[in-house]
This record gives C-alpha cells, structure tokens and sequence, in this order.
C-alpha cells in the first residue's frame, strides 16, 4: 500500500513487542508504526490476515516508560512482515503512541 492511501505516516522503530492472539504469544520486532498500525516481523505462517491480535508495546509516559496493548486485526501477511492495523484505542494509549512518533521524528 502505498503512503498516499494510508490514514497515517509510518515511522521507522527497532522495538520488540509481545502480539497475542488465539494461539498464543510471541515476541517480535516492529519494522514501522503509525497511529492506524504497524508492519511486525513475526515469521512467516505465523499469523493470518483478518486475525485478531492484541500488541503490547511499552511506550514513554510522563518520566517512565508503560506498557500498553493495542487491539489489532492482521490486515496482511508478505514476505517482508505481517501488518496490523489498530481499532479502537483506548484514548491513554493513543495520547502515548502520538508522543512517540512525535518523539521518532
């Protein structure tokens, strides 16, 4: 996809995130991030579109870092990485991930 139909501009981050979903947990490691999603590493197979997932992230919040889970749905799965797109965040969490993409610019 490409940045023209996106909601948001992604950021490049080099974080590690847990995604839960219905098989489990798994770390993994967040090539990009906007406000509306992420593009994950997470393996190949390992997920599938239209699955729900939730990512825990920990994010900058007044003088220390919290974490936060996001709810998410696979929205694609290539060779390069697996992206999700979030819905309905919690205003807390949304307020913390504006600041840290302000903060990656």
């Amino acid at each position: 996809m490409d940045l023209e139909r996106r909601m948001s501009a992604r950021k490049p981050v080099n974080q590690e995130v847990m995604i839960i979903h219905s098989e489990g947990h798994r770390l993994c490691q967040i090539h990009n991030l906007s406000l509306n999603g992420a593009m994950l590493k997470v393996g190949w197979g390992a997920l599938y579109r239209d699955v729900p997932v939730q990512m825990t992230i920990s994010l900058p919040a007044s003088k220390e870092r919290l974490p936060y889970r996001l709810s998410a749905s696979v929205a694609r799965v290539t060779k390069d990485g697996t992206a999700i797109k979030f819905h309905d965040l919690d205003p807390n969490a949304k307020s913390a991930l504006q600041l840290y993409l302000q903060a990656a610019q």
